[in-house]
């Protein structure tokens, strides 16, 4: 990574933990981040406040513990000397409260052993992602290296730009697939495939307009290794687009973004991408504008 990328990547990073195996996974994702791009790095774990004062205190103790061994276990990790914090609370209030305080510009979470599509819903990613704190990375798989390949979910919104220049700024060496789902308005009284073809070259002409037009992060990239920006544009329902491309292409990272104050509920494609957020299908970055 160039130190010009590095410089533009987040300073802090943030990996919440509830000790279960897939959160182990997101702190060795966040350890990997916080290593290639010299961000300074803190590891939380929630201890619930409600229970009895002597219960809670044993449990803080085994957590500082759980965590250091596993920072010790890492690669790298010890000589890094990440902060490590184990608090009082409840574990999404707390983990927004010490991003903003510290200032961190990522959080890192697993994907919660309890989320299915029907529980994802108010469960501690959800809210997280609802909050202002910052980006928020849901990581699924166990990290082997680097993100290699990214996928993104474009609708040429500023949200989408936003999300782009995220990703690329945090993996500048990783190839990017920019994916747009469109349909055809009232396509089944247009019978004429000249009329199906200009709606699609309609859009490749705004797609082509989108990835050339303000992109501080992107335009280097077009420049110095255009192979490496695919752009995709497939006729159909946004959901039956992004998990198709997802199951053809086999991303290391999905990147979503989302319209802020609204939160969850206005992600881009909407009610898509918290389907992909409730059952991911591999990691996935939630970008705010």
């Amino acid at each position: 990574m160039t130190n010009a990328a590095a410089a533009s990547a987040p300073s802090k990073v943030l990996v919440a933990t509830d000790l279960s195996a897939r959160s182990d996974r997101a702190v060795e994702r966040a350890v990997l981040l916080a290593k290639a791009t010299g961000s300074a790095l803190t590891i939380l774990h929630v201890v619930d406040a409600e229970l009895p004062r002597r219960t809670a205190d044993r449990l803080v103790d085994e957590a500082r513990e759980l965590i250091g061994e596993h920072v010790a276990a890492l690669k790298g990790a010890e000589a890094m000397a990440p902060d490590i914090k184990v608090v009082l609370g409840t574990d999404y209030k707390e983990i927004e409260d010490v991003a903003l305080k510290s200032g961190c510009e990522l959080i890192v979470l697993g994907v919660h052993r309890n989320e299915t599509r029907d529980l994802f819903r108010g469960t501690t990613a959800e809210r997280v992602i609802r909050s202002r704190a910052c980006q928020v990375l849901m990581v699924k798989a166990r990290p082997q290296s680097d993100y290699r390949r990214i996928m993104v979910g474009v609708d040429f919104s500023d949200c989408s730009r936003r999300a782009i220049e995220f990703a690329v700024k945090l993996f500048p060496n990783a190839e990017f697939h920019l994916v747009h789902a469109f349909d055809v308005p009232f396509k089944a009284f247009l019978r004429s495939d000249d009329t199906r073809q200009e709606v699609s070259r309609s859009h490749e002409e705004e797609m082509d307009r989108f990835v050339k037009g303000d992109f501080p992060a992107l335009l280097p990239l077009l420049q110095a290794a255009p192979a490496r920006v695919f752009q995709v544009l497939k006729q159909g329902p946004a959901r039956d687009v992004i998990q198709d491309q997802v199951d053809e292409l086999k991303p290391d990272l999905l990147v979503l973004g989302t319209h802020g104050r609204s939160g969850i509920a206005h992600v881009v494609m909407g009610s898509v991408a918290e389907d992909l957020l409730s059952y991911p299908p591999c990691d996935i970055l939630a970008v705010r504008p």
